[in-house]
């Protein structure tokens, strides 16, 4: 089993430590695992140029996307990471979300395994609404949740400290390798 972490923060922090965890949990039950930072990509926005929805692609823009969805692909889970921004995902994580509507037509991603983790400096109310971004996004590729992590953080790396949100993490990615 491949199970795939893409990182939505622009930073190494909190959303990168709470993947980690997860993948430490899945590599612990057998999978292969692979952390992408999706920092360290160049991804342009969607221009919606073409019918990528109805013809499953190619995309016309060139930059590192087509990379990315082969190693989605490939992948037998994957886990969803950001943090909270005002609600929501982060920008690099929305700009990501729009450019897998190649795959979302042709439902590519159907029945792989996702999950997500979520972290911010506010309350977990605020958190859940970036929370619900990633889960709809999974479902709406068809995927099967099999669960989401989301936590408080104060500062980068703070979420270290949070024993409990750690090991939610370490656990998911061993239900991730282990559900059926």
């Amino acid at each position: 089993m491949k199970v795939l972490a893409i990182c939505g923060s622009p930073r190494d922090g909190n959303t990168e430590a709470m993947l980690k965890s997860v993948l430490t949990g899945a590599k612990g039950k057998g999978a292969a695992i692979e952390l992408v930072r999706l920092r360290d990509l160049k991804i342009e926005p969607c221009q919606a140029i073409c019918d990528c929805f109805e013809t499953g692609g190619p995309c016309p823009l060139k930059d590192d996307m087509n990379k990315l969805i082969g190693k989605m692909l490939s992948a037998d889970a994957i886990v969803f990471g950001s943090p909270d921004y005002f609600k929501n995902v982060s920008g690099i994580m929305k700009n990501f979300m729009d450019r897998t509507n190649i795959l979302c037509g042709k439902r590519r991603l159907q029945d792989k395994k996702a999950a997500t983790v979520s972290v911010g400096g506010q309350d977990l109310e605020n958190i859940q609404f970036c929370e619900n971004a990633l889960v709809e996004f999974a479902k709406d590729h068809r995927m099967l949740v099999v669960g989401q992590v989301k936590a408080t953080a104060e500062k980068s790396w703070g979420i270290l400290k949070n024993q409990k949100a750690m090991q939610e993490c370490f656990s998911l990615g061993e239900k991730l390798v282990l559900e059926k």
